[in-house]
């Protein structure tokens, strides 16, 4: 069976105005505050050690369940979109449905409501990660293109060389005051904003929440100073005249990428079926990654079909900017890295509690991913 959704309209409002809540410091922190106990603790290890002895001992096979899969609609989307066009799946004997969603927070959502079992995320699987009930199995792309833009009168952007991790970053404490900005609350948007205000040592600012596309809108039209914007809209702005004020690697001095995290239950019990979901998706990304001509012409069709329209110049844009992870680029990969440095930075901002670096990191397995594609991966989990 292969269905899709996309969830929009007033699922979309429902679920954000519901997301929102758990995405700040105190849902974080009662979350977190729900500590494993040693019992829950061996069990997890057991199960872990069990899965990795049996990583390369035999096939995959297929449960015969139905496996629901969660994805954004990104370029991630895209690689989970092409293999289900292609069969990828099927061929592998799996029975999917597929779910795409608009924000990662969404996206948490299904997972916690059971409605999905494989998430292929981005930096919000991080709060997932932290309540140390999912495990990261994958890792799809280097995450690169999301920024903060502001028009060119905006006093901001007349200041540059004085932002303490980048110096292309523009403004500074004095000139960012009082700025508004357009941003997704709880999702990777609102973390540019957050991060710049917190490295400048700034507190007077405002974020107005609204969905990625009105965020691009209310910047056009001067409602707000900035906008957080995802990687489609960043080109729209450079052609529009907006002035980046600072990449999220610029503004928070980590990088980033997407998060295939999965809830340990069902890791436990549906191994082999996660193998497989990988295989097909990584099948995918190494054929698109490797061909730029078809994955300008699936990704023309993939966002069209989602109600997210690319121009020509935007898709070439976000082509020439963000790598997937195909085979080759696995061999290089830091594994790990970058979801670690995430969930610091949250700390930093009290969107987690202390703490929750650690349960991050001990979230991170790579025998799967090795399992699905045959490359040996290079796990770094920097010192917390």
């Amino acid at each position: 069976m292969k269905n899709w959704r996309q969830w929009t309209g007033l699922m979309m409002a429902a679920m954000m105005a519901f997301s929102l809540c758990a995405c700040g410091k105190d849902s974080n922190t009662q979350r977190n505050t729900q500590k494993k106990d040693e019992k829950q603790e061996d069990a997890r290890q057991e199960a872990e050690d069990a899965g990795q002895e049996e990583s390369g001992s035999g096939e995959a096979k297929p449960s015969g369940e139905t496996v629901d899969i969660a994805a954004l609609i990104n370029t991630d989307g895209l690689a989970v979109w092409y293999a289900d066009k292609k069969g990828y799946f099927e061929e592998l004997g799996l029975d999917t449905n597929i779910t795409y969603f608009v924000n990662g927070t969404l996206e948490n959502e299904a997972l916690a409501a059971g409605e999905a079992q494989i998430g292929f995320n981005g930096f919000a699987g991080v709060y997932s990660l932290a309540t140390g009930d999912y495990t990261m199995v994958a890792d799809c792309d280097d995450g690169k293109g999301l920024a903060v833009y502001v028009k060119p009168d905006c006093p901001a952007a007349q200041v540059q060389g004085k932002y303490p991790n980048d110096p292309k970053v523009y403004g500074d404490a004095k000139s960012a005051k009082g700025l508004s900005f357009g941003a997704t609350l709880g999702t990777i948007q609102q973390i540019m904003v957050d991060s710049y205000y917190a490295n400048l040592g700034q507190k007077d600012y405002n974020i107005v929440s609204m969905d990625a596309a009105s965020c691009y809108n209310a910047l056009l039209s001067g409602e707000v100073d900035g906008a957080a914007l995802t990687m489609n809209y960043c080109a729209a702005a450079e052609e529009a005249g907006m002035v980046c004020l600072g990449t999220y690697e610029g503004i928070t001095g980590v990088g980033t990428g997407s998060t295939v995290i999965v809830p340990n239950d069902y890791l436990e019990n549906n191994r082999d079926d996660i193998v497989l979901t990988l295989k097909a998706v990584y099948k995918a990304l190494d054929e698109i990654q490797n061909d730029e001509q078809l994955e300008f012409d699936e990704g023309m069709e993939f966002f069209k079909e989602m109600g997210t329209e690319y121009s020509e110049s935007e898709m070439r844009t976000e082509i020439d900017t963000r790598d997937l992870y195909s085979y080759e680029k696995l061999k290089d990969l830091e594994y790990g890295n970058h979801v670690v440095f995430s969930a610091v930075e949250l700390i930093k901002l009290g969107l987690l509690e202390e703490g929750s670096a650690e349960t991050v990191a001990d979230s991170i397995r790579k025998d799967l991913l090795e399992e699905a594609t045959g490359v040996e991966i290079n796990m770094v989990i920097p010192k917390i």
